[in-house]
């Protein structure tokens, strides 16, 4: 019976976890490089203290969550036409100054600050391979090559660092569209290239998520009715006779 209870708790932990997870999801749905988060489950089995001195122990059986992975695939192109919003081609990242260390994105709708400095939408510093980049004033336009190089009229000031990694999955994630590199995993040049005027979208497929959610919401449900099934039987078997 202990069992049977301890199993329908998790059950509905891990659904709880997993309804958390999709409802990130959809509320970024829209927002430009977002990569979508996932979790797997896994069942397991461990020994836990018996209710009564008659039953020392009890092998229980769980379910719980085995990790939590960020999907990679790419997201929709989306032309704006806007000098400063970039997209990548390939599975690169941009590089950004974070507070404590580079970051990486995939959202390259960046801007220009009040001091010309090309930032994320965040307020971080775009990083190139001299620093930062300024655009100088009164510059009548601004082109960005797909080898990340900026021009300011016919001058080049700086080439947009685009960075990636053996291993994706190595990377953490600190922020709605950042992530970091734990100590010792090197980002590589690679061979992404920089399109300029695009916007790379989410990679949420909401319809997908939609039903994932639906699905869920069912697992919760049957678990909760177990859970309150079980819970009723125990309080019958546990009642004192003829009260």
């Amino acid at each position: 019976m202990l069992r049977g209870i301890y199993s329908a708790a998790t059950a509905l932990d891990v659904a709880q976890q997993n309804h958390d997870v999709i409802a990130e999801n959809l509320a970024n749905a829209t927002v430009p490089g977002y990569r979508r988060r996932g979790l797997s489950f896994e069942t397991f089995q461990q020994e836990l203290d018996g209710a009564s001195a008659s039953q020392s122990a009890a092998s229980s059986h769980g379910t719980r969550t085995a990790r939590e992975y960020t999907g990679w695939e790419g997201g929709p192109l989306q032309q704006t036409g806007n000098p400063f919003d970039l997209a990548i081609g390939g599975d690169g990242f941009f590089v950004l100054q974070g507070p404590d260390g580079p970051l990486y994105t995939r959202n390259g709708t960046f801007q220009v600050n009040a001091n010309g400095e090309l930032r994320s939408h965040e307020g971080l510093l775009v990083n190139s391979d001299g620093g930062g980049i300024t655009i100088p004033p009164n510059v009548t336009g601004v082109t960005i090559g797909r080898d990340g190089t900026v021009m300011a009229g016919k001058v080049p000031i700086g080439q947009i660092q685009v960075k990636s990694f053996a291993d994706r999955n190595q990377l953490q994630r600190v922020g709605t569209t950042l992530f970091a590199a734990p100590p010792g995993v090197e980002p590589q040049a690679g061979s992404s290239s920089v399109l300029q005027g695009y916007r790379e979208s989410s990679n949420v497929q909401v319809v997908n998520e939609m039903v994932l959610m639906i699905s869920g919401m069912r697992h919760f449900e049957a678990a909760q009715h177990a859970l309150r099934a079980l819970s009723e039987t125990q309080q019958l078997s546990t009642r004192p006779q003829g009260s």
